[in-house]
């Protein structure tokens, strides 16, 4: 099933898009446009002197790291990793690496991603925006009520 083809909300489709293209609003995209100090692009949420990417911010920040972990362990194949997942959002490509998901016979290696990775891109933002902590048992919760929810709205469509 190629990416175009898979039923996903406007939410997913934006956040791999601009992730695709390079143009989430994290803070070294920002400074390069604001034309800030390197030091105004380091990542707020942990306060470490790293430039916040859109690869850290959705990926390798230690927290999020443990999120796609225990992701990988309760819907995807243990042999999987988290650049596994990076490589395929980044290619469209989810049939090459991601082969395999637990619950096949109603989901997708593609879905659970995107859907992880859209529940992490909210989370981030809400932490920005609201003040909230970034909490990774909250938002899991959060993701397994998706995957949960996509898969009630796949078993109304198919009867």
């Amino acid at each position: 099933m190629s990416f175009w083809s898979l039923p996903l909300s406007y939410t997913l489709r934006n956040v791999i898009f601009r992730f695709v293209h390079k143009k989430l609003p994290c803070s070294s995209l920002l400074g390069y446009i604001y034309k800030l100090p390197p030091s105004a692009t380091w990542y707020t949420i942990c306060n470490c002197h790293t430039v916040e990417s859109a690869t850290h911010l959705l990926f390798t920040y230690p927290p999020k790291h443990f999120m796609w972990n225990e992701i990988i362990f309760e819907f995807l194949w243990p042999t999987v990793d988290i650049t596994d997942i990076l490589e395929s959002c980044l290619h469209l490509d989810f049939q090459l690496r991601l082969v395999y998901c637990k619950f096949s016979d109603v989901l997708s290696p593609a879905i659970v991603s995107l859907i992880s990775l859209a529940e992490i891109w909210k989370a981030h933002f809400q932490c920005v925006f609201n003040s909230t902590a970034f909490n990774p048992n909250h938002i899991l919760h959060s993701i397994r009520r998706q995957i949960t929810i996509y898969i009630a709205e796949q078993a109304l469509t198919d009867e």
